[in-house]
């Protein structure tokens, strides 16, 4: 008898040693991860963990905020809070009916390993109503100071002045000013950051470009409200809230220098701004070179300017070139505002495709229509595209498009 009861007191004594401190308790202060689920963004994540967008983005160096995808595991930097030190305020707190160490814990901004240290605690999962444990508050202050103004962000570089004022008019002094490489900002709804939270406030963007003489497309894609000046001239007024829109507008320039000016503003939700311009005359057309062969070989059988490459051959395609046993080779340059696009290509039969002499799709051989993506990452600036094409016998398709990521 006395050695069953030994037996029992050892299975007692082993079952109360199994007992562990819940593992979301002890990984408090270990690096948090999180697999992107369908349908998911970044700002609805950072809202999730209570962090920012931008403080993802720099933990895992993320190029574009833009772009994840299902599957992807993210660093969180979620703040750890650590163990009270010995000299640290320690407080009272009484245990109430239905209460878990680690939501104390949580409602104490400490660790569930801290209170059993702090308490002498041997399992911390049995703790009961009217127990009074000790537990880390803050110290008072001995005397409060003047509240230090945010800083503002890091100084950057580029051509844009870009000024940030805490109210949605564009009025006042900005709190902050700082350069910049493009008017590309999505803010998601963490703000834009140095003492301007992520509603009511206010951007303006301003820089002096030289352009040749020509026919200009603007574009602005913006959530709210988004005004655009040409020389002091107001070509594009939009300033109302809004989901992500894009506006379009067609002016013609002189050579020369030309000032720009971009406001924006963010009233509540996501937030974001972007704005570019592209040459939308000459330079924006490609030139084609017709082949009365399949080789792109000799002599151009015929000239001649196409807006854009968007064929579906039913006739011949040019003055003396065949309907089949034919080839084309097309030239353009392009203005880009810079990341990561997305090049689409139809073609039935055989098409090449090059970015600045740089092969990027590679499918000359007889096929039906095919269409094929390739991703490639574009500086800004102003590329040479070219695009060559042949056509043997049957259906004749010959079509390229890209867009920004």
């Amino acid at each position: 008898m006395k050695g069953r009861f030994l037996s029992l007191v050892v299975l007692v004594a082993l079952l109360l040693a199994g007992f562990a401190i819940p593992h979301n308790a002890e990984a408090a202060c270990s690096p948090v991860y999180h697999v992107v689920k369908p349908g998911q963004y970044l700002a609805q994540i950072a809202v999730s963990y209570g962090v920012t967008v931008q403080a993802i983005v720099q933990a895992n160096n993320l190029w574009n905020p833009n772009v994840i995808y299902v599957g992807q595991v993210l660093l969180i930097p979620v703040s750890c809070a650590p163990a009270p030190a010995p000299s640290g305020c320690i407080g009272t707190y009484v245990v109430k009916a239905g209460e878990y160490l680690k939501a104390i814990a949580t409602r104490y901004h400490t660790t569930v390993t801290a209170l059993v240290n702090l308490n002498g605690i041997t399992n911390p999962n049995l703790i009961y109503p009217g127990q009074r444990l000790r537990v880390p508050i803050a110290c008072p202050a001995p005397k409060p100071g003047p509240t230090p103004k945010p800083p503002a962000p890091a100084p950057s570089t580029g051509p844009w002045t870009c000024e940030y004022f805490n109210n949605r008019n564009v009025v006042g002094t900005p709190i902050f000013t700082k350069k910049a490489s493009l008017v590309d900002f999505n803010f998601g709804t963490g703000g834009p950051g140095g003492g301007i939270g992520g509603t009511n406030f206010s951007i303006r963007c301003t820089r002096t470009r030289t352009l040749e003489n020509g026919l200009y497309l603007f574009y602005a894609r913006a959530d709210d409200g988004v005004r655009v000046w040409i020389d002091n001239v107001l070509v594009m007024d939009h300033f109302i809230d809004e989901p992500p829109t894009e506006y379009t507008v067609l002016r013609q320039l002189g050579a020369g220098d030309h000032k720009l000016r971009v406001e924006y503003y963010q009233h509540t939700g996501g937030a974001l701004i972007r704005f570019w311009l592209q040459r939308w005359d000459g330079i924006n057309a490609w030139r084609g070179d017709y082949f009365g062969n399949m080789n792109l070989s000799g002599t151009p059988t015929f000239q001649r300017y196409d807006p854009a490459i968007d064929f579906n051959f039913v006739t011949a395609p040019a003055p003396g070139v065949p309907l089949a046993h034919f080839s084309v080779r097309w030239n353009g340059e392009f203005y880009f505002t810079g990341g990561k696009y997305l090049f689409t290509a139809t073609t039935d039969d055989g098409m090449r495709v090059y970015l600045d002499n740089n092969l990027i799709l590679d499918q000359f051989h007889d096929q039906p229509p095919t269409t094929y993506h390739v991703n490639v990452d574009v500086s800004e600036g102003t590329h040479q595209l070219r695009v060559e094409y042949y056509q043997d016998i049957g259906t004749a398709v010959a079509r390229l498009t890209w867009a920004q990521q």
